[in-house]
């Protein structure tokens, strides 16, 4: 601040004449070049009315001249540094003066530069664009030194780099396989219906079912995107790959496969009735042809049904015979509670199934994220509005839904309406703004302000910090710059109309303003933003760029309250200051509300030094606004009389809120991102509640690999840690050998999915793994049991492994469930076999398990499958076999969110109480202020328990940004009681509560306001975000301005240079330098 003030203040100087400047006539003038020349002879006159504060904090005005018993003490050394300070203060009071007389022409240069700031970096984007830019939707929540992270990045990208796909055909068979991509991802829209009580198989239940799925299946161009059944002979023709044939079948019209669904009808044309438990497809429904009957002639008997489902609950599943496939198939559509005799389901599922490749594209393999992308994009447009509008009418029966990619643009489709609420705040805070001051012209400023912080902060945050990352957290930030954005400006305007009352001079006012509002607004600036730069040690990228961005953005904010601000302050007072916008709204409003609100005279006593150095009493007449007397007077005089009343009733408050804060616990569920109203989030939740069979969609998956290395999985050199994308290259194992390795993988895969409470297996056949040797060595044992042996292991006949694998995987059925585990890709034209992997869905989900539990849990797989290899068939071949298991990396992420948001707290808590005590020079106060800041803290996080919240990634993330939030009132409180003038602890509160109360309060609306607009939104992380800005605030302002004020009136409460540290420092080092140099201190620190 002072660099920029003599910036300003040597370019105004250029305007004047230089023979001015020097006139004896101006006293400010030979004080300003007395302080370069250093004349010794003209002290008297530049020290004329130059104030001293002695360390009873009294008011003490040399005038005429300096008195000569206090001169008698100073050395040449003292008095050259009151010239130097006196100097300064005449800069400032210069500058702001010359400023003052040309406010046009400083709010252009001032404003230029932030518009220059603003269009430079538009065109950076245009001409940049991402790699300036770099915004994600992806939240880098990870640990990326993690061992789990390591291995679990090394297994993506391998899949990503090996991609090749053996004996690719030209052309598929249209819509013939029900997965896509890498990952396998199922192409479905699934629909879970409930019934209102009892049994969802009750028959009318039923038929309203079957009802409704045939108006399902006959929306718009369902047959261009259905799985097809398709018959052998065409099927024939896909395996022998006749392009020709495939692509005139391809031309002409099919059947869709049936769906999964329990309201359906066998086919008694393939020779089983549909009484019979092997009959196919499985369903409820009869049908008393002995040909196929059509979805008309299906027919729903109650005593059939009731046969057929007692048959399906006493069945037992089992993939080897047709009768238990169908019973496993059925099993998986009903509640998990149906079966062993249970024959009464609370819930039934139906998924029906789409198939790829899509008309348009040739195989499954060509461009399979924009099938899939056409796909979601269809299921969304066709069924989302039309199946959230209900359409099962009479009752007794509801349902939820989700199909491929409808829920990510869902998500896509709310950001955009939840967005809405983010320009609802800022006009909030631009009406309130407007109302406070009475002007558009200072709101709509100080909202311009605010906003063009934004492109300055972020060429700091990518310049200086080289940060490649921007995402939704760091947008967030937008909500915490509104609310201190506006609280600085309520503090400089206040300050400005404080200083009315001192000087009529537009340049005096801004001097005093600049100088005092400038302070206040550095210890709570600098206070939140060495809170918010603490959160940079994080692990995680994500924290750590919000914080970083969030500091930047007040920093920034800082500058330009300080100097582009009062620039808009100089135009409002000399052009707009009786100008009417919208018939004087908000003037006139504002005028009704506050025409009680006029200054008030009062009388106010001092003591002065004459000439001589005695004590004398003056009495001054100050005049301030009602509201500053309010709080002098009549607000200060109940928290002063009302003091223990109030200590004692806020440490039951803390002590209430303490118990509370105890109780926090880490939510082992996933974020939920929707209300629990919600369909798609009903979906998540209940989904894997009911149909557990086989593991649900968000059962915890292990993942067993081999082929990279297990030391060192991923190379991340030359990467950054917040890109999602590029998370770095797996490292291969060249000793890797599959042939070799077969008979060891093969009885991993065996063991690990036998039933085991301690690994969490479900058992075949209800948990298989999904392990292609399991299938492959079958294939081989078929035409000779005793070939396995010789083809893998030591001494392994490796060309027969490969050839016979490689026509086995030549069967596009084949290729199609197998590829996603066999990675190989092209080197120098040569198929190269990188890694192999498996999958198996273990019988914990995702979504609950504790931290703890899933850290038992992994060491638990970590344990079991090294023990794998201290025994046969692994041991002689560990060299050439060498994996590992891969899961539950998102445990770890939970368990570290939780413990970073305490370590966060302390650290920022720290940092807060450093800063305050430098910045008040006071012990006590910063004790006092950091004791308040450490209470708003508690009771956030006591509120967790009493929402029914547990702490989980939204509430960490919140819990970062409170000590940043709530330092800012409590910090305005504490400078303002170090600068009262007043000696006694009880005026300095009153000055304190005077000077700043009316600020804390305008600040504190104007982020609850511009928070509460973030309670609507349907997005669940924005939802929790406002709610804990509105608490931190709300509970900022109950404790900075009742229990600090009534703490700070108590024998607690330092007056005189009680606790004041650099007095103490002084006091030391002067007692030190008169020991050994007989050297008196000057006459103002004694």
């Amino acid at each position: 601040s002072k660099a920029t003030v003599s910036v300003l203040y040597w370019i105004l100087s250029i305007r004047l004449s230089l023979e001015n400047v020097r006139s004896n006539s101006n006293p400010l003038g030979r004080g300003l070049m007395l302080g370069v020349n250093g004349a010794a002879g003209d002290v008297e006159p530049a020290m004329k009315g130059l104030r001293y504060t002695a360390p009873s904090q009294i008011t003490v005005e040399m005038t005429p001249a300096v008195s000569p018993a206090l001169s008698s003490h100073q050395s040449p050394n003292n008095m050259n540094q009151g010239m130097l300070d006196d100097k300064l203060e005449g800069r400032i009071d210069f500058a702001w003066d010359a400023i003052s007389h040309q406010p046009k022409k400083a709010y252009c240069i001032t404003c230029g530069s932030f518009c220059g700031f603003f269009f430079l970096f538009i065109v950076i984007l245009m001409v940049a664009g991402s790699s300036f830019f770099p915004f994600s939707a992806e939240v880098p929540l990870y640990l990326r030194g993690h061992v789990t992270k390591q291995r679990s990045d090394a297994i993506t990208e391998g899949k990503d780099i090996a991609d090749y796909t053996f004996n690719a055909p030209d052309v598929e068979l249209r819509q013939s396989v029900d997965t896509l991509g890498g990952e396998r991802e199922d192409l479905t829209l699934e629909i879970i219906y409930f019934p209102e009580f009892g049994d969802v198989l009750e028959t009318k239940i039923l038929q309203k079912m079957f009802e409704f799925e045939q108006r399902v299946m006959a929306r718009n161009e369902f047959a261009d995107h259905c799985l097809i059944d398709y018959n052998s002979t065409e099927v024939a023709f896909e395996q022998s790959n006749n392009v020709d044939m495939i692509t005139k079948i391809n031309s002409q019209s099919h059947n869709c496969a049936v769906h999964h669904t329990i309201v359906w009808a066998c086919d008694p044309s393939l020779g089983t009735p549909c009484s019979k438990l092997a009959s196919t497809p499985i369903g409820l429904m009869n049908c008393n042809k002995s040909t196929t009957c059509t979805p008309d002639e299906f027919i729903l008997e109650e005593n059939f049904k009731v046969q057929k489902a007692h048959t399906y609950a006493n069945s037992i599943p089992d993939r080897n015979t047709v009768e238990g496939l169908n019973s496993n198939n059925f099993l998986k559509l009903v509640d998990s509670q149906f079966g062993a005799g249970n024959q009464i389901a609370k819930a039934v599922k139906t998924e029906f199934t789409f198939g790829a490749p899509l008309k348009g594209y040739k195989t499954v393999n060509d461009d399979p994220d924009g099938q899939s992308e056409d796909l979601a994009q269809w299921l969304y447009d066709e069924y989302h509005t039309w199946l959230g509008d209900g359409q099962i009418s009479g009752g007794g029966v509801s349902y939820i839904y989700n199909g491929h990619g409808m829920l990510g643009l869902y998500i896509q489709e709310v950001m955009v309406t939840d967005g809405m609420f983010a320009i609802a705040s800022m006009v909030f805070v631009l009406v309130y703004i407007a109302f406070m001051t009475s002007s558009w012209w200072l709101a709509v400023m100080g909202m311009g302000q605010i906003l063009m912080c934004f492109p300055v902060a972020y060429f700091l945050y990518f310049g200086i910090f080289q940060q490649r990352y921007f995402g939704v957290f760091n947008m967030l930030s937008i909500f915490i710059i509104l609310g201190i954005g506006a609280d600085d400006i309520f503090v400089f305007l206040d300050t400005w109309e404080q200083s009315g009352h001192k000087f009529k001079s537009l340049g005096k006012r801004m001097s005093y303003t600049w100088k005092h509002a400038g302070k206040a607004m550095l210890v709570t600036s600098l206070s939140t933003m060495i809170s918010f730069m603490s959160n940079a040690n994080s692990s995680f990228p994500a924290i750590q760029t919000f914080g970083i961005f969030a500091a930047m953005l007040v920093l920034v904010n800082y500058c330009a309250v300080m100097v582009f601000y009062p620039t808009v302050v100089f135009m409002f007072a000399t052009f707009f200051e009786e100008w009417k916008f919208c018939c004087g709204w908000p003037s006139k409003f504002a005028t009704l509300v506050k025409q009680e609100l006029r200054p008030v005279t009062f009388k106010n006593v001092k003591i002065v030094m004459d000439e001589e150095g005695r004590e004398q009493f003056e009495e001054e007449v100050r005049s301030e606004p009602a509201v500053s007397q309010w709080f002098r007077e009549s607000y200060s005089s109940g928290i002063i009389g009302a003091k223990i009343g109030i200590i004692l009733i806020f440490i039951v408050v803390i002590v209430v809120f303490g118990i509370q804060a105890s109780k926090v616990e880490a939510d082992p569920k996933n974020a939920q991102f929707m209300p629990s109203s919600n369909n798609y989030q009903k979906f998540l939740d209940e989904n894997p509640k009911h149909f557990a069979r086989g593991g649900s969609v968000n059962a915890v998956k292990m993942i067993f690999a081999w082929g990279i290395d297990k030391e060192n999985p991923i190379d991340r050199s030359g990467t950054l840690a917040t890109d999602v994308d590029d998370p770095g290259k797996p490292v291969w194992d060249p000793n890797f050998d599959l042939p070799v390795a077969a008979r060891c993988m093969l009885s991993i895969c065996e063991k690990a999915q036998e039933k085991s409470d301690e690994r969490k297996t479900g058992g075949y056949p209800d948990f298989p793994i999904d392990c292609f040797l399991i299938d492959f060595k079958k294939h081989v044992d078929a035409n000779d049991t005793a070939l396995w042996n010789k083809i893998t292991g030591l001494g392994a006949d490796k060309n027969t492994f490969y050839e016979l694998l490689a026509g086995w995987l030549n069967t596009p059925k084949v290729m199609s469930m197998w590829k996603p585990y066999i990675h190989a890709e092209l080197v120098d034209g040569q198929i190269t076999l990188r890694f192999i992997s498996t999958e198996l869905k273990l019988t914990v989900e995702s979504s609950n398990i504790d931290p703890d539990d899933g850290k038992a849990l992994w060491n638990t797989w970590e344990d079991w499958f090294n023990d794998q290899y201290n025994s046969e068939p692994c041991k002689s071949v560990a060299a050439q076999a060498g994996g590992f298991q891969s899961s539950l990396d998102f445990i770890y992420v939970r368990a570290k969110l939780v413990e970073e948001a305490l370590s966060g707290i302390y650290l920022s808590v720290g940092l807060a109480f450093v800063v305050l005590t430098l910045a008040t020079t006071n012990i006590l106060v910063a004790f006092f202020a950091v004791l308040v800041i450490s209470c708003v803290v508690v009771c956030t996080m006591g509120m967790i328990p009493i929402l029914g919240w547990k702490l989980g990634a939204l509430e960490s993330i919140g819990l970062v940004m409170v000590p940043g939030l709530s330092v800012d009132f409590v910090a305005h409180l504490a400078e303002a009681y170090i600068e009262s003038e007043s000696h006694d602890r009880e005026g300095r509160v009153r000055d304190m509560l005077a000077r700043v109360g009316i600020s804390v309060v305008s600040g504190a609306i104007s982020t609850l306001g511009a928070s509460l607009f973030l309670f609507f939104p349907t997005i669940q992380f924005f939802n929790k975000f406002g709610i804990m800005i509105f608490m931190t605030i709300g509970f900022s302002l109950f404790w900075a301005l009742v229990f600090f004020p009534a703490l700070m009136s108590t024998p607690l409460g330092p007056e005189g240079n009680m606790g004041n540290w650099l007095y103490v420092a002084k006091k030391l080092y002067y007692k030190f330098k008169a020991r050994n140099t007989h050297e008196l201190p000057p006459a103002g620190e004694i």
